[in-house]
């Protein structure tokens, strides 16, 4: 016969085995709940995304609303490859006598553009994604211009592409782009969540995305 010890030494052991297999089983259902969700937040942030085939273009649009200088970065490297021939952006006032044309150039020039080179406007339409689409498309009609590769920051491309396939056709121009996406440091499409410029930001695209198809 078992001793009463031996008995309580069996119980002692039945009952650690289980919570060590409950605190693995844990440890395991949370690791995979850190990758699960992850890749439901990287997945979040590609579905905002829009990216073609880069091909050799008469100029390079650049959009406005990035202060980190990487939208240029983008498509100044770009240029300097043989991609595009022309910078082309246009920018909305700042402050009084402050433009967001006249920051983005004087980055460009610095980073290796002829200021010859360089093509720009002043938004006279609203500030907004459309806005911006309409005032950048007439420059470009304005200068012949009948195809380009259009830059934004990544979060940004997949609106910013329907945004002006549908501005061409309203204005009934004969044009022809692709879209390519810059890397924003605001928002890394592989950790976006962490930071909380990178939360705020997803979440309004997010917001914008259903308006544009709302119409609003």
């Amino acid at each position: 016969k078992n001793t009463y010890f031996e008995k309580v030494g069996r119980t002692w052991v039945v009952k650690k085995v289980k919570r060590i297999k409950i605190i693995t089983a844990a440890i395991i259902f949370l690791a995979l709940g850190t990758i699960f969700s992850e890749t439901l937040l990287i997945e979040a942030h590609r579905i905002l995304m829009h990216e073609d085939r880069l091909i050799k273009s008469e100029a390079i649009v650049v959009l406005a609303g990035s202060w980190t200088g990487n939208r240029i970065k983008a498509a100044v490297k770009l240029y300097h490859k043989g991609f595009g021939k022309k910078l082309v952006f246009s920018g909305y006032q700042l402050y009084p006598e402050a433009f967001t044309v006249t920051l983005m150039k004087t980055y460009a020039v610095k980073l290796g553009v002829p200021e010859n080179n360089i093509i720009t406007s002043i938004i006279k339409e609203e500030i907004s994604t459309k806005g911006e689409s309409i005032s950048n498309l007439e420059l470009l009609k304005k200068h012949q211009i009948k195809n380009f590769i259009l830059v934004t920051s990544a979060f940004h491309t997949r609106r910013a592409n329907l945004v002006y396939a549908k501005t061409i056709s309203s204005l009934g121009f004969d044009m022809d782009f692709v879209t390519h996406p810059a890397p924003d440091p605001s928002v890394p499409a592989n950790e976006w969540w962490k930071l909380r410029t990178g939360q705020k930001i997803v979440f309004l695209e997010y917001l914008k995305s259903i308006a544009y198809y709302f119409n609003l």
